[in-house]
This record gives structure tokens, C-alpha cells and sequence, in this order.
């Protein structure tokens, strides 16, 4: 059922919520999310630079779209979360998607806040089927917040918002549409190993030319067995796989990057 129900910006008694969302080429993927964002007040988009359709249909939308140079997840979508204007925020990734449900929910619990910060559950899909294996389910970031409760850090990748108050949980799910096809996963799993190898390498950690293959091994392990990635059948695998993979790349970028360093300055 749709939600037709809109908050009144006017009366000053029904609270206002921007959703924020950073966005890099995602031409594919915003339409279905913006469109799903219709009970927003206020949607802002902070675009990296696109070189494709992203920031038109962004604007196509009514959002307020902002041009700012990538500086890692965490900083971006702290960026973002200061350029709301709203009561609340709601901090949503392209890929993402808030069914009916959801907005209804949404709609009511901010009429009364019990809490001044949110978890959503979050439902991921594995080439177009949900999945709830490997440590992906149950999964309830902390997306929607007072603007001012609530704060993300600066982690490159892996990133979250966190609050020093109380927080409570909605009951229906976003859907997340994470893996669409096997090279989007590998270029996205790539994208992530490169960003944890800068933030690896600026914690100093030691590492050896066995620690990308133990690390691995371990992601693999935890992802396919420990989280029972193995239930999810062939996805279960290929998960864990590209997982596992991305792990290893991490850390074998930091080697051969400090290796090569230590050659220049010998």
C-alpha cells in the first residue's frame, strides 16, 4: 500500500526528515531508491563527481544535490548529515530501498519518538534473492536519528554511525540490493580492498607476506562455516569467496606497497 501521508512542515508540531545519500555513478540504482523516499521533507545527495546520469536524476527528484570530492564513507556521509535541514535524518545508501511498510512505520514512530535514534533492519539480496546467511541477517545499522543525536565516524570503509543515547529498533526491514550480478561484486569487493588497505596502512599494523593468505583463510572460514554461509547454498559459497578475496587483497596491497617504500629508501 502506498503512503500518501506527508509530514506538515508548516504547523511546527509533526517532525521533518531529511534522508541523505552519497552517490558515485549510480545512475542504475538512485531512481529506485529516491522514488521510495516519497515521504521525505527533504532528500539531499552528495555526489563524488559522476560521470554519468546520477546527479540529473537526482535533481529530477527535487534533491538537493552537492559536489564534493570522496573523501572515504565515514566522511562523506558525516558531510551529509550536516547538510540536512530537517528534524530527523535518514542515511541511505543508492542500493537501498524503503518498502511501504517501512515508510508507514517510519511515518508513525516519529509522530511519538520514543527514542531519539533508530536501527533499520536491513534485508540483503544475493543476485535478486534475499539472504539470510553468513552473518547478513538479522542486521539493523543505525540509519534514522534526531540530526543532532547521532554522528558518523571517519572510517574509510566499514562505516557507522554511532550515539551516546538510548536507541531503539523498527520492526520492518529496508531492502538491500548489495550483489546484482558477479562483477559488480568483485568491482565493488575490489573497491573495498583498497580503501581497507589505506586504512590498514595508516594504522601501522605489521604485516608479512603470509598474513594476506592467513586473513583470508580466516574470512572464509568465518563467513562459510562460523556464520554458516554454507545454508545459502551456491550464493552461500560465492560469498564467502569474494569475501575472503577481498580480505586478501587488503593486506597484500599493504605489503607490496610497504615493500616497494622500503626499496625507494634503502
Amino acid at each position: 500500500m502506498k503512503v500518501s501521508w506527508r509530514f506538515d512542515r508548516g504547523n511546527g508540531m509533526k517532525p521533518t526528515i531529511s534522508a541523505v545519500i552519497i552517490t558515485r555513478n549510480e545512475a542504475e540504482m538512485l531512481p529506485g531508491l529516491l522514488e521510495s523516499l516519497h515521504f521525505c521533507d527533504e532528500i539531499v545527495v552528495v555526489d563524488s563527481h559522476s560521470d554519468d546520469a546520477t546527479r540529473d536524476i537526482a535533481a529530477s527528484f527535487k534533491a538537493r544535490v552537492i559536489a564534493r570530492d570522496f573523501t572515504g564513507f565515514g566522511d562523506q556521509k558525516e558531510f551529509a548529515r550536516t547538510q540536512a535541514s530537517c528534524d530527523w535524518v535518514l542515511s541511505m545508501d543508492a542500493d537501498e530501498r524503503v518498502p511501504p511498510s517501512l515508510a508507514e512505520e517510519i511515518v508513525s514512530t516519529l509522530a511519538d519518538p520514543a527514542y531519539d535514534a533508530y536501527q533499520v533492519p536491513r534485508l540483503s539480496y544475493f543476485l535478486g534473492k534475499p539472504f539470510r546467511h553468513s552473518g547478513w541477517w538479522p542486521d539493523a545499522p543505525l540509519r534514522l536519528f534526531r540530526r543532532d543525536a547521532a554522528r558518523f565516524n571517519s572510517r574509510l570503509v566499514h562505516e557507522f554511525a554511532e550515539t551516546d543515547r538510548p536507541v531503539g529498533t523498527l520492526s520492518h526491514p529496508m531492502d538491500h540490493f548489495t550483489v546484482r550480478s558477479l562483477e559488480q561484486a568483485l568491482a565493488k569487493g575490489q573497491h573495498y580492498a583498497t580503501l581497507g588497505a589505506r586504512q590498514l596502512e595508516e594504522s601501522g599494523r605489521k604485516v608479512s607476506l603470509l598474513t594476506p593468505f592467513g586473513h583470508a583463510l580466516g574470512a572464509f572460514a568465518k563467513t562459510y562455516v562460523l556464520k554458516r554461509g554454507f545454508l545459502g547454498g551456491v550464493e552461500g559459497l560465492v560469498n564467502a569467496w569474494i569475501h575472503g578475496q577481498t580480505v586478501f587483497w587488503k593486506y597484500m596491497i599493504v605489503h607490496v606497497n610497504r615493500r616497494a617504500e622500503a626499496r625507494r629508501s634503502g
